[in-house]
């Protein structure tokens, strides 16, 4: 399994997001991606959809068809869609002040022994603290 997760990241939703929305901190997202095999819990997802949702009630129609675009991109982007440990997702987000959400994400990294890719301030925190955060790649 350790060979199959060579170069692997656990990838949050404000990563994908940035990217695939185009929003400021797109860059630094595609940075964190690049070149890795990507992985996340199944929420991801619904993160994602929800993002959509919240972006395309907020804009015009026509802009509202590229968010749609974006999360149709999203869907198609190969994610390694990996089932978390529940129990120790709980223990988590309690032990460390994070939702269940990012707990998952924390859980799946944690396990795999891989790093975690997030723009969210809260949950690269506790990556920080826990020695797991992804770091940029270079450009190629």
């Amino acid at each position: 399994m350790a060979d199959a997760l060579t170069g692997a990241v656990v990838c949050d939703a404000s990563v994908l997001g940035s990217i695939v929305f185009t929003d400021r901190n797109r860059a630094e997202a595609q940075a964190l991606a690049r070149g890795r095999r990507l992985l996340a819990p199944r929420l991801l997802r619904y993160e994602l959809a929800h993002v959509t949702v919240n972006k395309s009630a907020r804009v015009s129609p026509e802009y509202g068809a590229r968010i749609l675009e974006g999360f149709a991109a999203a869907l198609r982007l190969p994610v390694r869609l990996v089932e978390p440990d529940w129990a120790q997702v709980v223990q988590l987000a309690r032990a460390h002040g994070l939702s269940a959400y990012d707990a998952s994400y924390l859980q799946i990294a944690l396990a795999l022994r891989v790093p975690l890719a997030t723009l969210d301030r809260r949950l690269g925190k506790v990556a920080d603290q826990l020695g797991i955060r992804a770091a940029p790649e270079a450009s190629a």
